[in-house]
């Protein structure tokens, strides 16, 4: 055996294809990576500052558009109530029902579509999770609702893109609430105000109302509307991504509630008063029947309505627009024997008259210019308390015209006939004097007695004030005082009084306005019988009349004036048969309730 060595063959070394990359190679790697994820860095950053810096108002304002919206939330009507805080006109919440179009028929859209989809996969849990649970059912929201389904269905397809459909106003809230649990699909209920009037025909004339969009369009709540209605507050609805709104709005502007007003008007008397002129009214187949009465010492009006009146709170009450109208402020009338009172205080303010002048008033009647002025009786000389008593034509037409011819419309001027009072009401009319080119004899002497000029009941009853309040015009005033404003010394105090006295004598035995009286009060007042124009304003009517009846008591320290006017009224037609019993009616009562005290002894039956 040989020991020879065998010795392998040596294995040839082979070599890799790509050869092991360096170190140099893995660096340039490794900083190319980092180098585009610093790029991308940039690049999201750089974006992120366009975004949130650079475009922030811009998108935010484009995605507040698509979820967002900005709605008004009503503010409360101020209460309108009288001088003892009672109620005369306050708002009640009511719902408005409202419709989203749009979403409506999207969500109906989705319902279809998903409905379809589920005929193909019955079964499919996931799709019957998303199939809208809201009801689609138009004609059953029509008579949840109340109003007609085929008008529902054209105006919801008239305005299928709209967002905002009125389907009813005045809704209850809790009708309204039973409509929106029944989650029809677009709907839900807004909250506002209906205006309410729980007093409503004595102070209708008044108040006015407002239209079913809470505006004021008559009486004060038109000239009031800025102060009543305070200032609406805003909210924002958010909607998701089906455009449905989302339960928990965010109030953005607070609502400012509107101010209460506090009227001068005591609704005691209001209702006396509008209960006396509606009897008369009736009795008398009038046309209309107003009064005023005011405090004579603070120019406030307690009470001012007219018959007939209205009903704000029905709708159909709102069609006699002629009862809608406050004729006290607004109606001009030639007031007839009610302005020889002031003829007489501008007598004696002249000095050349005194209250017991004599004036011959035979024949009863007398001639100026193509006129002829007559009186019912011939009473002969009558001192100028005479001339108030027996209601002279001539008595009055003969001072007047004694004096320079401007210096009865000169006085009534001064008084504020011919412009409007301090009331301002809506509409009020400033009466009528003449131009100075017409003051000539036949004008200024049926002037004197209340013919050839035009003023409303605010002015007659503003005169008759200020003479009860010893000459001092107070300025009227609708609203409550808290501090009397300064009044005007129109006359002499002496001279105020003097005329009283007269007016008293016209409420006593042989005086016109016996049915004036009142138990245990001195009542001063002057009546008058006026003759209508005719409608073709070519003289007057001997069958159409106004009854009035100015008053005052009482008498020892004056609290109340009052003026009222019958209009038209038929059989009787005297001032102090028709128009008195009302001022006693309403006067006494109101002396009561104001607990004004008696200055005179109470009457008592003889004993038999």
């Amino acid at each position: 055996m040989s020991n020879k060595r065998i010795t392998k063959p040596t294995r040839k070394k082979q070599h890799s294809i790509t050869e092991k990359p360096t170190l140099a190679v893995d660096m340039w790697r490794f900083y190319l990576m980092w180098g585009f994820v610093l790029l991308c860095f940039v690049g999201l950053v750089t974006r992120a500052f366009f975004v949130q810096v650079v475009n922030r108002d811009f998108l935010q304002n484009k995605a507040n558009a698509k979820i967002l919206r900005t709605e008004k939330l009503k503010a409360m009507r101020g209460v309108i109530s009288d001088r003892n805080g009672v109620p005369l006109a306050i708002s009640t919440p009511i719902m408005k029902v409202v419709i989203d179009p749009q979403n409506y028929y999207e969500t109906k859209a989705t319902y279809e579509k998903i409905t379809e989809e589920l005929k193909k996969t019955p079964n499919s849990y996931k799709l019957k999770n998303q199939l809208p649970k809201e009801n689609l059912n138009l004609d059953e929201l029509a008579d949840a609702v109340g109003i007609d389904r085929a008008k529902l269905k054209k105006d919801v397809e008239a305005r299928a893109r709209s967002r905002y459909l009125v389907l009813k106003k005045e809704v209850p809230p809790p009708q309204a609430e039973i409509i929106v649990k029944r989650d029809f699909a677009g709907v839900y209920a807004e909250k506002s105000y209906k205006r309410y009037y729980p007093q409503p025909q004595p102070n209708a004339q008044i108040i006015g109302l407002t239209n079913s969009e809470g505006v004021g369009i008559e009486g004060l709540e038109m000239q009031l509307n800025a102060r009543l209605s305070g200032v609406d507050g805003e909210q924002k609805i958010a909607r998701d991504k089906h455009g449905n709104r989302v339960k928990t709005p965010e109030v953005i502007k607070e609502v400012e509630a509107g101010e209460n007003i506090t009227l001068s008007i005591d609704s005691r008397l209001q209702y006396i008063m509008y209960r006396e002129l509606t009897a008369v009214g009736v009795a008398n187949n009038a046309r209309s029947a107003t009064a005023i009465a005011i405090d004579v010492k603070t120019g406030e009006i307690l009470a001012m309505t007219s018959w007939p009146s209205y009903n704000p709170n029905d709708k159909n009450g709102t069609k006699n627009k002629d009862a809608m109208r406050n004729r006290g402020a607004i109606d001009m009338f030639e007031p007839g024997s009610t302005m020889k009172p002031l003829t007489i205080a501008m007598a004696l303010e002249t000095g050349k008259f005194a209250p017991n002048t004599v004036v011959n008033t035979s024949p009863g009647s007398m001639r100026v210019g193509n006129h002829t002025i007559r009186d019912t009786h011939n009473y002969g000389s009558l001192t100028l308390g005479g001339i108030i008593q027996k209601s002279s034509n001539v008595g009055v037409s003969k001072i007047a015209l004694s004096l320079p011819y401007s210096t009865l419309p000169t006085f009534l001027k001064r008084i504020g006939f011919g412009e409007r009072s301090a009331v301002k009401f809506p509409g009020e009319s400033a009466g009528l004097i003449l131009p100075p080119s017409k003051w000539n004899v036949s004008e200024v002497a049926t002037m004197s007695y209340g013919y050839g000029l035009n003023a409303t009941v605010l002015q007659m009853v503003d005169a008759y004030g200020m003479l009860a309040n010893k000459g001092l015009k107070m300025p009227l005033s609708l609203y409550k005082l808290d501090t009397l404003p300064k009044g005007q010394q129109i006359i002499d105090p002496k001279i105020a009084d003097q005329v009283m006295l007269m007016m008293e004598s016209a409420t006593q035995p042989g005086g016109t306005a016996t049915r004036a009286n009142i138990p245990g009060y001195r009542v001063a007042g002057k009546t008058g019988t006026a003759h209508k124009l005719r409608p073709d304003r070519k003289g007057y009517s001997t069958t159409e009349y106004r009854a009035l009846f100015s008053g005052v008591a009482p008498v020892s320290d004056p609290r109340l004036a009052m003026f009222v006017v019958v209009e038209n009224p038929k059989g009787a037609y005297y001032g102090g048969t028709v128009s008195a019993p009302v001022f006693a009616r309403v006067m006494q009562e109101s002396l009561r309730l104001l607990n004004v005290p008696l200055d005179k002894p109470l009457e008592t039956q003889k004993i038999q």
